[in-house]
């Protein structure tokens, strides 16, 4: 099908407008109690805003001592997008872009061959959407922490697992041991 599109003079920079785009869905981790918290919180803070206070001195002041190394990457960003994700919102702001990008990034790592060619898809794709290369390496970094922290989870339950096997094993052998001496005391 994609062969198709390039038949028909179709190129990739056509498809990226539709993709400039948002979509706000549901919060699966959004908690109403701990967004009610968060609301009394932060009026609490408007309260003691207005509340008077003395002015910093010259030796409470905060000075910034270091620039920045590296400068923000050419990533364009769409209006309303939500950038942090916490309990307390009910709803969140999805760039599509992103989303493309992070379903592209799990197929290509899906088979366990990621290799510089898959690297190097990852990137065009990511320079076509108006993507930063280093906002893309920070999320294949990201998303690469997630699914090792994932795996850590899951090979510490099967060693649970195992660790229960072996244990009753072993009190299963002791048992056997017990009644071949006893069984062995009531024949001599």
């Amino acid at each position: 099908m994609i062969e198709s599109l390039g038949e028909h003079g179709v190129e990739a920079m056509d498809l990226v407008p539709a993709l400039m785009t948002t979509h706000t869905v549901a919060n699966p981790e959004y908690d109403p109690v701990a967004a009610e918290a968060l609301r009394e919180e932060e009026v609490a803070k408007l309260k003691k805003t207005f509340e008077p206070s003395h002015a910093p001195t010259p030796s409470q002041a905060s000075f910034q001592t270091t620039a920045r190394v590296l400068e923000d990457t050419a990533t364009s960003t769409i209006a309303g997008v939500t950038t942090s994700l916490s309990v307390a919102d009910e709803k969140v702001t999805l760039d599509i872009r992103w989303t493309v990008l992070c379903d592209l990034f799990l197929i290509l790592i899906a088979d366990s061959v990621y290799d510089a060619r898959s690297r190097v898809l990852l990137e065009m794709v990511a320079l076509k959407l108006g993507l930063g290369w280093l906002d893309v390496v920070k999320f294949e970094s990201r998303v690469t922490e997630a699914l090792e922290i994932q795996e850590d989870v899951e090979s510490m339950e099967h060693g649970d697992i195992i660790e229960g096997r072996v244990k009753s094993n072993k009190k299963k052998r002791i048992m056997m041991l017990g009644l071949a001496t006893i069984g062995m005391s009531h024949w001599s």
